[in-house]
């Protein structure tokens, strides 16, 4: 007999602690009177006990709602496959990836003859904007999915790779970053159940790293975009299309610009070459961040971000990496390094700034081997109770030391001047100071990495005087900043260290039109620079935000008048 509304549910089984008391948000019932709002963008439906609704893989996928009966959800990996609950009625299918076309986290099985109601992804995107408080309880169900299936590693991929390796540390980096889970395994290790799955799926030490996707197939050195066509995460829309607006780079200022310009209308691409959150999303925790009193971690912050471009239909791609930009059409021209090619009507410079590598005989040689530009738990497991090394001033090398203190038995601050609090927050300066695990070393500069397969010593010197070795197998740079502008080409006018003119700095005798520039327009016509990429921007989230923000009503002003 079909279960009717408001009989006994059963929610999907899933082991996370994340779950806790917020399961009744994770897995809302609906009302009756909810129905009646679902039926206007979607139809009821009759399935028989056994029909399969989607497949865990299955792109652009349909939502489910169940007026009567219930559906079985399983989910599963190469390892093997579970049945981890059942939904009833009043319940629903779907998480975030769900609304951007991704690959399903499950698979979906009708358990007896059921009523439902079928709502397709175009009209689930206009349903969430729609109606303000249906939609409030979807998207949170929604969010609070997606965070339990990232802290669940029944469900992931198998990654088998080798500690000291750069191209093993850059995949876990993106499989965390995009929310996917991974169980992962060292080759180098004398694991005997690494050893036996390596052997099951004819994986050799010459293949790592490797991937065992969801359905099997073994990805040998994978390319972050073949490893993102292998799980379904990558964009399948763009090629060919005309966007309003095309954003590059996915850090705080292009999706506060994503979510700003798709929330009023405009079609939206975000492209990005590694994931949402940019250098921001990278940190452990920003306590300075306006609304957050207690702290925010950069992916958590980049996760409401994506959901939110998402939410209002933003086509946010990853892993995307644009090769070249023709600005000499009225739209311009966007060419990826996949062969894909995208139109715009105007454009958002969003590509942001990366972290300056010394010059260091031999650092390449170190990299992902003793040497980071970035302290997450990942790399936080690989120091955990050995001393640390940090050069850098700034903020990020502030929280990289107070986070990594937590782990390490000893951190080592090196700078070249006097102190930090030219360049660093108090709040850090004085974390820091009260740490009994942490040390600043002034006047100091690294001067030579040395080892064999991996860092094992560094030699660093004071100012005139001789250089000192010292053991260090864990290095962590944060110098600087380099925009991420190469890209552009001669697209627009750069300034002597080649971050973007924007406004009133650029030469008047390279703009082109006899309006004049709008507020963070660059010297062409509809394409605009904000955050950390700018010439004079404040390197701070807050700041990277309101410009992003910024930026969307003057592209409005200048689409309205060179288009008419």
């Amino acid at each position: 007999m079909d279960q009717k509304f408001g009989g006994a549910n059963t929610a999907p089984h899933l082991a996370s602690s994340d779950v806790g008391n917020r399961r009744h948000q994770i897995f809302p019932t609906l009302s009756e009177d909810q129905f009646d709002v679902l039926l206007r963008y979607g139809e009821r439906r009759h399935f028989t006990a056994g029909a399969v609704l989607f497949r865990q893989g299955d792109r652009h996928i349909d939502t489910y709602v169940i007026i009567s009966g219930s559906i079985e959800i399983e989910r599963g990996s190469a390892l093997g496959s579970t049945i981890i609950g059942t939904h009833g009625p009043g319940m629903f299918t779907g998480e975030m990836g769900s609304l951007a076309g991704r690959a399903a986290v499950a698979t979906a099985r009708v358990v007896a003859d059921s009523e439902l109601i079928v709502i397709s992804e175009d009209a689930m995107r206009t349903l969430v904007i729609s109606e303000a408080e249906l939609s409030e309880t979807i998207m949170r169900a929604y969010i609070l999915r997606r965070v339990v299936y990232m802290s669940d590693q029944t469900g992931g991929v198998v990654l088998f790779g080798a500690r000291d390796s750069q191209q093993t540390l850059i995949l876990r980096h993106f499989l965390n970053r995009n929310g996917q889970p991974a169980a992962y395994f060292d080759s180098d290790s004398d694991d005997e159940e690494a050893r036996t799955l390596m052997a099951r799926f004819g994986v050799t030490p010459e293949d790592v790293p490797a991937v065992v996707t969801l359905s099997g197939e073994v990805l040998r050195k994978p390319t972050l975009r073949q490893l993102a066509d292998g799980i379904g995460i990558s964009p399948d829309g763009i090629d060919g299309r005309l966007f309003d607006v095309v954003v590059v780079g996915a850090g705080p200022a292009g999706l506060a610009a994503a979510v700003y310009a798709a929330s009023e209308g405009l079609t939206v691409a975000v492209l990005d070459a590694k994931a949402p959150g940019g250098q921001a999303g990278a940190s452990s925790k920003i306590e300075n961040y306006f609304g957050f009193p207690t702290g925010v971690s950069g992916q958590a912050l980049a996760g409401r971000g994506l959901s939110q471009a998402r939410k209002f239909g933003a086509e946010v791609a990853v892993p995307v990496k644009v090769s070249a930009v023709n600005c000499d059409s009225p739209e311009y021209d966007i060419a990826l390094d996949s062969g894909e090619k995208l139109r715009a009507r105007s454009m958002v410079i969003a590509s942001g700034a990366r972290y300056r590598k010394p010059d260091l005989p031999g650092l390449e040689r170190f990299e992902g081997r003793g040497v980071y530009y970035s302290a997450s738990f990942m790399e936080a497991n690989f120091c955990a109770n050995e001393e640390v090394v940090i050069v850098g001033g700034g903020n990020s090398a502030g929280q990289a030391a107070v986070f990594l203190s937590q782990h390490a038995k000893h951190v080592h601050i090196v700078v070249r001047s006097s102190g930090l609090a030219a360049s660093m927050s108090r709040y850090l300066i004085q974390r820091i100071e009260a740490s009994p695990k942490i040390t600043l070393h002034t006047h100091k500069q690294i001067v030579e990495l040395r080892g064999g397969d991996r860092l094992e010593s560094i030699c660093w010197q004071s100012a005139g005087g001789e250089p000192r070795e010292a053991p260090a197998r864990h290095l962590f740079l944060f110098l600087g900043a380099e925009p991420s502008t190469a890209w552009l080409g001669d697209c627009v006018a750069l300034d002597d260290k080649n971050f973007v003119l924007t406004g009133p700095d650029v030469p008047d005798e390279k703009w082109p039109l006899e309006r004049p520039r709008h507020f963070l327009e660059t010297s062409r016509p509809r394409i605009f620079a904000v955050g950390d990429v700018r010439s004079g921007s404040v390197k701070r989230v807050a700041a990277a935000v309101g410009e992003g923000s910024a930026a969307v009503a003057s592209l409005h002003q200048a689409l309205a008048s060179d288009f008419l």
